[in-house]
């Protein structure tokens, strides 16, 4: 495994798959849970995110740690939150992602906004719906202003200058 490059003030996207990208995700109620998981973890944290996508079997997050926490342990918190209650609730022991994640460093705006518009168009590229707007778990709404009906995670305005 290659080192993780961890850059101060850095914005990351990262992304991470269940184990045997097994489809859990694909009931929205561990979706929900996810969501809730994230943004119980942001505030905890202290992170600023971007963008979020959960598909039947992966997470995409676009965040930004805070100088207290570095982006391993914001994904092992949520990870591991997450997998506790999946496992007490199917009364199950195991894993439940995959060992590790990916991360990149954004660098700059224009990256930034390359990444966000590849994140909300994977629902469609992987064919779960026609149009990104359609898909519930995902940030795309955010950035559309359309009104959702169900949990939407509060992102945070894009930064003015580079990541």
């Amino acid at each position: 495994m290659t080192k993780r490059i961890i850059r101060p003030g850095a914005i990351y996207d990262l992304w991470t798959t269940t184990k045997d990208n097994l489809e859990i995700l694909a009931d929205p109620h561990w979706a929900r849970f996810l969501l809730l998981s994230i943004g119980y973890h942001r505030y905890m944290l202290n992170y600023r995110i971007y963008s979020y996508l959960i598909l039947p079997d992966s997470l995409y997050l676009i965040i930004q740690p805070s100088k207290m926490y570095s982006i391993s342990k914001i994904m092992k918190l949520i990870k591991g939150n997450f997998a506790r209650k999946y496992n007490e609730y199917k009364k199950r022991e195991g894993t439940v992602w995959s060992q590790s994640f990916d991360a990149e460093i954004v660098e700059g705006l224009e990256d930034l906004k390359e990444r966000l518009e590849h994140i909300h168009s994977m629902p469609v590229i992987r064919e779960l719906v026609k149009e990104p707007g359609h898909y519930e778990f995902s940030s795309y709404n955010n950035y559309h202003r359309a009104r959702r009906t169900n949990v939407q995670l509060v992102i945070d305005e894009l930064p003015k200058g580079s990541g």
